[in-house]
């Protein structure tokens, strides 16, 4: 009743099934006579965490030193019924969203997101990692410190409600095949998304003498139970071509590949037709090098950088938008504030970082709610 789970960062990104790596004890927000029903594990919360806790500063610390001053009750309360949260490392090289049941122990390099499931497809796609590498802080030249304000809580998730179910099929499959394949391959996340991104993995040709295809070479030859590397090489460009499938759905999604689009706007009372050319946007998949990483680690199998432009831009203006409804719907303060049933509000930097303020010994992940 105690004992739980805890997930890393670290098990997300390395560890190809993803499963806690730790256990912690975890007596909630109990008061200190129920802690005190399970006395082994009270013992040993009082022998190494009490004395630690008498050294600091912080009077609530010292106080109640048998519980986490970072506990996320609440948060933990609305996920208990879910059958899965996305959860996200918050440092990594490639952002990605994972399934998990929401029965852990969250450290606080994790983001907890519970929202509509629809929008999970949203999260996989390239356009949203654009959003990410424009707006998230980073550690080192290509390392992403994910902030949940800049990265999410900021971000535009508007569109037709009738492309939820397609959206909700290709999100199942994507995360299903890519689940299997690290499971195959017996890989982490950053170890596949390196084979994902390698150009010399490509449908026509595969260059025996990559660094990325010679390790995959060696990993399935040394380990057991692997698929085989012909298997793990088809795996990965079908990944690609989930990608592909669902970033133009959720290009689609926003009305930005109709062909039949036209809009019409009046402008001093003259009628002028947009045509679809100027509003549908050509992603044009492809290795291409792009300039927000080092030069050293900079190709990527992702959407064409004038894509990516547009569609940044596009998004930035839909987040406006929302941010001007919202505030004559009066949920924002004169302060510039968000209140209570605000979403989508204006980007006010790309700096802050919701984690620095919490010690690495607490636990309780990042959570948020669309």
């Amino acid at each position: 009743e105690v004992i739980k789970p805890f997930l890393t960062g670290d098990d997300l990104n390395e560890d190809y099934e993803q499963k806690p790596s730790e256990i912690v004890i975890n007596f909630w927000d109990w008061p200190i006579k129920k802690a005190n029903e399970y006395p082994q594990c009270f013992k040993i919360v009082e022998e190494l965490v009490k004395p630690d806790r008498d050294k600091k500063g912080d009077k609530k610390a010292k106080e109640f030193w048998w519980i986490y001053l970072r506990n996320r009750i609440s948060s933990y309360q609305e996920i208990a019924t879910h059958q899965y949260v996305l959860v996200n490392a918050v440092v990594s090289k490639y952002p990605c969203f994972i399934r998990k049941t929401p029965n852990i122990v969250f450290s606080n390099k994790n983001t907890v997101l519970k929202f509509s499931d629809w929008k999970e497809a949203i999260l996989h796609s390239s356009l949203y990692n654009s959003w990410i590498f424009k707006y998230s802080t980073t550690l080192g030249a290509s390392t992403i410190n994910f902030s949940i304000d800049e990265c999410f809580n900021n971000f535009p998730f508007r569109i037709s409600s009738n492309e939820n179910e397609q959206l909700k099929k290709l999100s199942n499959i994507y995360h299903e095949h890519r689940k299997q394949l690290m499971l195959g391959m017996q890989l982490g996340l950053t170890k596949t998304y390196n084979l994902f991104h390698s150009i010399a993995i490509t449908v026509q040709n595969i260059n025996e003498k990559d660094k990325q295809v010679i390790m995959l070479h060696k990993h399935l030859e040394k380990t057991a139970n692997t698929i085989s590397f012909n298997e793990a090489i088809q795996g990965i460009i079908k990944l690609r071509a989930l990608h592909v499938q669902m970033d133009e759905a959720v290009l689609s999604a926003y009305g930005w590949s109709n062909d039949e689009l036209k809009i019409t706007n009046y402008d001093n009372g003259n009628k002028a037709v947009i045509s679809n050319s100027q509003l549908k946007i050509d992603l044009k998949h492809d290795f291409y090098e792009v300039d927000y990483l080092p030069e050293n680690d900079r190709v990527r199998y992702t959407i064409h950088p004038d894509a990516r432009k547009e569609v940044l831009k596009r998004l930035l203006e839909l987040n406006h938008k929302i941010h001007e409804e919202e505030v004559k719907a009066g949920l924002w303060d004169k302060k510039g504030k968000k209140g209570k049933g605000g979403r989508g509000g204006n980007r006010t930097n790309n700096n802050s970082n919701d984690d620095d303020d919490i010690p690495d010994e607490e636990l309780g992940g990042l959570f948020s709610q669309q």
